[in-house]
């Protein structure tokens, strides 16, 4: 009886493995399919646009817009860092404000960049979080409320986009009105339950092989307002560094950048490089490519580049100092 049953629990495992590799591949062949075909869009698009033209257009870009979209670029990153002080509110600990800032704005840096938001920032918190004496529940209580915030923002914006203005937001996707108010209602009432689900439930849920308790109501409906507010301000920086001939208002520009944002994120390419710029260009259809090629590669530059040598610059240094810490015991 007792070797049938470690024969199951063999046979159990080896299936799980086997399924976890699956997943895998398939993951990495639709990352492969999505990010050939976005290169294949930004080809057809800019195919007769001259890289010499690019970098004069980049080299051009007025420096009040470029400081604009730096200065945007580093109160996102900070806001960001919020969602780790609420989510250290959230498993009850307390860590210095130079700590917390540290180890968010790297993980953030590093799950823009690499993609799969849970995996990549969650490994660095993970890292990072370990190295300051917190446990493995509270760090994957932290991982999962982080990841959670952001996902609520682009639905809560999105739906209050869709409700407020669904005209041109159906218009922008080529979809019936009443299916785009249909979706609005959808996409609020997920934040909306989101809200009424903490308030209402009090027994922990297991996620991820981790019982976590809800949060409380002041917590769940500053986490839906922050991330509202975060999705908006992300999309300014690149608002300020598109040419003025693309001919959209700040309205009409949010929905663009939220599919864009969303389809990046989905695509699993990392920091859903062509995915981004393929979506955008597809909604907006810009009538000067050149200018809109240096507007994003100065994005990637700013928002995307210069962060990540930074939090790659911080984290080195943070595992030099543990190293030679441990050494020294």
């Amino acid at each position: 009886m007792a070797r049938q049953r470690n024969d199951r629990r063999r046979q159990h495992r080896l299936r799980r493995v086997a399924k976890s590799r699956f997943i895998g591949r398939l993951a990495l062949v639709t990352m492969a399919a999505v990010f050939i075909s976005a290169i294949g869009v930004l080809v057809h698009e800019f195919w007769n646009v001259s890289p010499r033209e690019v970098a004069l257009r980049l080299a051009d870009m007025p420096k009040h817009q470029m400081l604009l979209a730096a200065g945007l670029t580093a109160i996102s990153y900070l806001l960001l860092t919020v969602y780790d002080f609420l989510a250290l509110r959230y498993v009850r600990r307390r860590l210095p404000f130079r700590d917390v800032l540290f180890a968010s704005f790297t993980a953030f840096v590093l799950s823009n960049n690499i993609g799969i938001q849970i995996l990549s920032g969650g490994s660095t918190r993970f890292r990072i979080y370990k190295s300051y004496g917190l446990g493995d529940v509270d760090i994957g209580a932290i991982v999962v409320f982080c990841t959670i915030a952001y996902a609520l923002g682009v639905v809560t914006v999105g739906g209050l986009l869709a409700l407020i203005d669904p005209l041109n937001t159906a218009k922008l996707l080529h979809l019936p009105q009443t299916l785009v108010m249909a979706g609005g209602l959808m996409m609020v009432g997920v934040s909306l339950g989101y809200v009424a689900l903490c308030a209402l439930w009090y027994k922990p849920v297991t996620l991820a092989g981790y019982r976590l308790r809800l949060p409380s109501l002041p917590l769940a409906i500053t986490q839906v307002a922050l991330a509202s507010i975060d999705a908006v301000l992300a999309s300014t920086v690149i608002y300020v560094l598109l040419p003025e001939d693309l001919g959209l208002t700040y309205q009409s520009f949010l929905p663009v950048y939220l599919i864009a944002a969303t389809a990046s994120v989905l695509s699993l390419v990392p920091g859903g490089l062509g995915v981004f710029e393929s979506a955008m260009t597809i909604l907006t259809m810009p009538p000067s490519k050149a200018a809109t090629m240096s507007a994003f590669l100065a994005y990637r530059m700013i928002y995307f580049i210069a962060p990540l040598l930074i939090a790659l610059t911080g984290f080195v240094l943070h595992e030099l100092r543990g190293s030679a810490q441990n050494s020294s015991v």
